[in-house]
């Protein structure tokens, strides 16, 4: 048995073990070893990784590996029926209530929106990150008194959020207010699958929206 071979079985012996931190990096070695044409223990592997990312409270980091490795081909049984318990909507974890599912998706693009205005691409200090979540906090208030969201589309939703313009404290002006959208086409699939042909809904897909916690970590 090659040693990548070791580290996955070790990897995913202890996700159940629920040493959530040893197992990710035992999985992400074993992700470095594995054959590239070996696709099928690939997407394995990066559900795994997932799971051990869900486990250190990372849950949108965790999503994003899991959809990537229903992108590659994974294809267990129960793999649909727990994608569909853990991610809603908008391709984001799956909130405690449903009415949160909204706010969460809000205030992650609004966040993407300040991150993308910095070359860090991330907050600074705890003060500005806790300000900039402020901000937003107070907006989503704003806009969910102004705005009535039943009946709409999840892509009509999303058009919605990204309507509403805060003023960061910034001198770097967003892409997205300058009037340049770049290679960004926002379009109503609806639930009809990713024209990228993964497969997966439009909204798990290409339209999905990043969670805070992959924003935070570069994950754009």
């Amino acid at each position: 048995m090659c040693d990548w071979e070791l580290y996955y079985k070790k990897g995913k012996e202890l996700n159940a073990c629920e040493n959530y931190e040893q197992a990710r990096k035992l999985l992400e070695a074993a992700l470095n070893g594995c054959p590239d044409e070996d696709s099928a223990l690939i997407s394995e592997i990066v559900f795994e990784i997932g799971r051990s990312f869900f486990g250190m409270g990372m849950k949108g980091v965790a999503i994003s590996n899991m959809l990537e490795a229903v992108k590659l081909g994974l294809n267990e049984p129960h793999t649909e029926n727990m994608m569909h318990c853990l991610v809603n909507e908008y391709g984001m974890p799956v909130q405690k209530e449903p009415e949160l599912n909204d706010e969460a998706a809000f205030k992650a693009i609004h966040v993407m929106r300040y991150l993308y205005t910095k070359k860090s691409g991330r907050f600074g200090t705890l003060a500005e990150k806790d300000m900039i979540f402020e901000l937003i906090s107070d907006a989503w208030k704003d806009f969910s008194e102004r705005v009535n969201l039943k009946g709409m589309t999840t892509i009509q939703k999303i058009g919605r959020y990204r309507e509403y313009v805060i003023i960061f404290p910034t001198f770097s002006i967003p892409q997205e207010l300058s009037g340049d959208t770049g290679n960004v086409i926002y379009a109503d699939f609806g639930s009809d699958t990713c024209g990228c042909g993964s497969g997966l809904p439009y909204t798990w897909c290409c339209g999905r929206i990043k969670s805070i916690d992959e924003l935070e970590n570069g994950l754009k």
